[in-house]
């Protein structure tokens, strides 16, 4: 099958189907489904799936919705994130966050570009593949992933560790702006704690003031935010992004201080590398460290601690699974790709960084909008990535 048959082909289909993709987006932008909060939207996913003719749909203990459509040799595995942030600015909006509507071309929402109309595509571009006849060879996996936005990774890693599902290849569809990310920096939350001793405030002298003490540790996370930023090529970076200290009350000397640090990771550096760079920060103060473990738990009732070190990825750019999704995304919009690597996470902290998976990152719509005011996804970039995403499952690229 050559080029024009297959984007033909796909084109059919898909205008057949338009109507309902974009009726399912909207339906998904006025489903709130915040972080741990996705049993609605669960719902409504697995229904969707089940409509378009998947082959198995089910529900994990996590609470991600899986589709699978197909049993060829290999394995491809679509992942998008369902759950939201939330909506703290609603006066500013000029519509309606819940609302999914459309103007001028563009699905406006909470979650349209980040990441339900991406969610949508994938979806239905499975389903474009199987009517088209084009996932003959393959096993197409659609993932509907939960709390991505607080714990990013940990529901496909549960998924993965769970079912021992190993894909040829993952397309994780965060909006790129139908560019092919071939990697990206991952990231650590880590606590800088200090003990003092406290006391009331109208002494001071009888206690020992932590924040005080935190002072110079501030001062080494600064120096280390220079010397990351000065160095060359792609790097890691770091901030401090939280203080907060435990106190009696607003007239007691507090009794410890705490800073969270967000350390984005480049390539290569592992957790043996960061904590040897903990060590030397508080080295000499009294300050001690730990990776945050976070406790949670997903919509199902699970129980999960979020261990909060999430490593860097990349794939090589003449990997079959890059070349073959340039060559999907060249079927379908007529022009070679932009290859790039993204600033942000992804969950694909999990499938290429700990798994060590083949994954790209390839989605509609424009990710500065992600969390915005006014946050819009264009249906004409759905619409085109739903279609790439029918032609990269044609299966002979593995």
């Amino acid at each position: 099958m050559n080029d024009d048959t297959i984007k033909l082909k796909i084109d059919r289909i898909m205008a057949e189907l338009s109507d309902e993709l974009v009726a399912f987006a909207r339906k998904l932008i006025q489903t709130k489904s915040m972080t741990c909060e996705e049993k609605e939207a669960a719902a409504l996913i697995e229904a969707e799936m089940q409509k378009l003719g998947y082959d198995e749909v089910r529900i994990d203990e996590t609470g991600n919705v899986i589709g699978r459509i197909g049993s060829g040799p290999k394995v491809l595995f679509f992942d998008s994130h369902m759950d939201t942030v939330t909506v703290i600015d609603e006066d500013q909006w000029d519509v309606d966050p819940y609302g999914g509507e459309i103007r001028d071309g563009k699905l406006y929402g909470r979650g349209a570009v980040d990441m339900k109309c991406p969610l949508a595509a994938s979806l239905y571009g499975a389903c474009i593949a199987k009517r088209a006849g084009l996932s003959e060879n393959t096993t197409i996996y659609v993932s509907a992933s939960a709390m991505e936005e607080d714990f990013d990774g940990e529901a496909v890693r549960q998924f993965l560790t769970a079912s021992g599902l190993r894909p040829d290849g993952v397309v994780i569809c965060e909006p790129t702006g139908l560019k092919i990310a071939t990697g990206h920096r991952g990231r650590a939350l880590i606590e800088v704690t200090v003990n003092g001793k406290g006391c009331h405030a109208s002494n001071p002298a009888n206690g020992v003031n932590p924040v005080y003490l935190m002072e110079e540790i501030i001062h080494k996370v600064r120096e280390q935010a220079a010397v990351l930023d000065a160095r060359e090529g792609e790097k890691g970076s770091v901030a401090l992004t939280n203080i907060s200290c435990s106190t009696a009350s607003n007239n007691s000397v507090p009794q410890t201080a705490s800073i969270i640090l967000d350390r984005r990771l480049a390539v290569g550096e592992s957790e043996a590398v960061i904590s040897e760079e903990m060590d030397r920060l508080t080295e000499g103060t009294i300050g001690r460290w730990r990776f945050c473990d976070i406790p949670s738990k997903s919509w199902t009732g699970k129980d999960f601690t979020f261990h909060s070190f999430l490593p860097a990825w990349k794939i090589q750019k003449d990997h079959v699974l890059v070349r073959a999704a340039e060559t999907a995304c060249e079927t379908i919009q007529d022009r070679k790709p932009v290859l790039f690597q993204m600033e942000a996470s992804t969950n694909g902290v999990t499938t290429a960084g700990i798994f060590h998976l083949p994954t790209i990152v390839l989605g509609p719509g424009d990710i500065t909008l992600a969390h915005s005011v006014n946050e819009f996804c264009t249906i004409q970039s759905m619409f085109d990535a739903s279609r790439i995403y029918a032609a990269l499952c044609l299966g002979n690229w593995a």
